[in-house]
């Protein structure tokens, strides 16, 4: 319920958002054209008015009395049957208005308009607007001294000139409207081009919280800033799942390891507890003699348990954090412990040993090769021959080092090789505890060789025994600071 709830409120400031990136673009449009049309709107008034004027000031030029008159008498009227824009009236001293030439035609003259009463106080040539209170039209008036303290008056309509205004802001208005919803359509399919990464990486984001890790952030237009989020949201996704796998397989891992030390340590703590409640029953049969057994059978079993408990703390060690990272000479750990073997188990070892100083964990390196020469005393027949070999090979740019161990003993068979290196695991009735062994040998040599950036693998030797080949880095890229701890 919450989380589809939290899809439904994410979709919805999605979207919100692609609308007000359009709808302020939409804006900005809106205003940029608003305003060159206002301009336009101005500009074209003022010239029109302009052209107003200068129609007014040329009926008004020379003599246009005896011009008139002169076409009057001679019945030459070059405006006859023509629509003529502009009236010219005479106004004497006592306001009386005599309209010399009426706008309009000859057939339909147009009733001269009411003057303004400050008419007095213009200027010869100026213009000016103003508005009949009669008709409530407006109009444009010149005026020009004329003789005796009159004014000669020039007067023209301002309707057609409102009209071709109104026409020009009706088309600015639908042409700033057509631009701004063009624009914003524009706006609109480029900002869903532009989230359409974003979506896919909302989608993906949903998917890998739902649980599917395996699923990314598709990648975005290199060289952007969102190619540059996508590539940091999938580091972060891949050392998440990468911390999730970790997690799971230490879970899964403390699951087994809890069940298999608890089954290994249930059987002799069973025997010590039988023993323990056969000393205290205090039965009059008792004999000193299986007081005796019965003594060493405990002590037995804690040994038993000692070994264990040290061999599980020796795993722990080698799998943590918790080694001393030093430089040591690998070639005389080898020959130290094969000498051991020789002279104790008189096993024939021939080596072929090279100088190889390796960093890493010297201690462990110890265990790991006290635990191969341990197997051979204990699964390879007494007197029969171990070979040994050691070397340094180039690989990758880097030096490496191959160890090889070969002995003549029954091996491993092939389907077992790599379950043999799983904590507790026995093979046989041969390799079971009454012999030693806990099946944790093969897992610390496992451990070890991981820990130090190697690997470790089972054949078949020479000898129709087991091989051991461990490859592992002459120089560790190891920090440090973690050692010591």
């Amino acid at each position: 319920m919450s989380a589809s709830k939290s899809a439904e409120q994410s979709k919805g400031v999605r979207l919100n958002l692609k609308w007000r990136l359009t709808l302020v673009t939409a804006l900005l449009i809106a205003i940029a054209s608003a305003t060159i049309g206002t301009a336009s709107y101005l500009t074209i008034a003022r010239v029109q008015l302009q052209s107003v004027d200068s129609s007014l000031e040329r009926s008004l030029s020379g003599n246009p009395l005896g011009r008139i008159a002169r076409d009057i008498a001679r019945n030459q009227d070059p405006l006859a049957g023509l629509y003529t824009p502009v009236a010219i009236a005479l106004l004497t001293t006592k306001n009386t208005v005599t309209v010399i030439q009426p706008a309009g035609t000859d057939q339909n003259p147009e009733p001269f308009p009411n003057l303004p009463a400050d008419i007095r106080q213009l200027k010869g040539g100026d213009t000016e607007s103003f508005t009949d209170p009669e008709t409530g039209q407006s109009f444009r008036i010149i005026v020009r001294p004329a003789g005796k303290g009159g004014l000669l008056v020039g007067v023209t309509s301002l309707e057609r000139y409102q009209e071709n205004l109104n026409q020009i802001l009706a088309s600015i208005i639908l042409f700033v409207a057509g631009i701004t919803l063009a624009g914003a359509l524009v706006s609109w399919l480029v900002v869903r081009k532009f989230f359409k990464p974003v979506n896919e990486m909302i989608e993906s984001a949903r998917a890998i919280a739902s649980g599917d890790t395996s699923m990314r952030v598709p990648a975005a237009k290199a060289g952007t800033e969102l190619a540059e989020l996508a590539t940091s949201l999938n580091g972060m996704i891949n050392s998440l799942t990468r911390s999730i796998a970790q997690v799971e397989e230490s879970e899964l891992r403390l699951r087994s390891f809890v069940s298999d030390a608890s089954h290994e340590i249930r059987t002799p703590l069973t025997v010590i507890r039988g023993y323990i409640e056969i000393l205290l029953s205090q039965t009059d049969d008792q004999t000193p003699e299986g007081q005796i057994r019965a003594l060493t059978r405990i002590e037995s079993e804690s040994q038993r348990l000692e070994r264990l408990v040290t061999s599980l703390l020796s795993l722990e060690s080698s799998q943590g954090n918790h080694s001393k990272i030093t430089d040591f000479s690998l070639d005389q750990l080898i020959t130290e412990h094969f000498a051991d073997l020789t002279e104790i188990s008189q096993h024939p070892v021939t080596l072929h040993v090279d100088a190889i100083t390796l960093r890493g964990d010297k201690d462990a390196w110890r265990q790991l090769l006290a635990n191969i020469t341990q197997n051979i005393m204990r699964y390879t027949p007494a007197e029969s021959p171990v070979s040994v070999m050691a070397s340094v090979f180039t690989s990758q740019g880097r030096d490496w080092a191959r160890v090889v161990v070969d002995d003549s003993g029954p091996g491993i068979p092939a389907e077992n090789r790599t379950q043999i290196f799983d904590r507790f695991t026995r093979l046989d009735d041969s390799r079971s505890t009454s012999s030693g062994g806990f099946g944790l040998g093969m897992s610390i040599m496992h451990a070890v060789v991981e820990a130090h950036g190697g690997t470790i693998a089972l054949d078949d030797s020479p000898g129709g025994g087991l091989r051991i080949l461990i490859e592992v880095p002459v120089s560790q890229n190891t920090d440090d600071s973690n050692s010591d701890a």
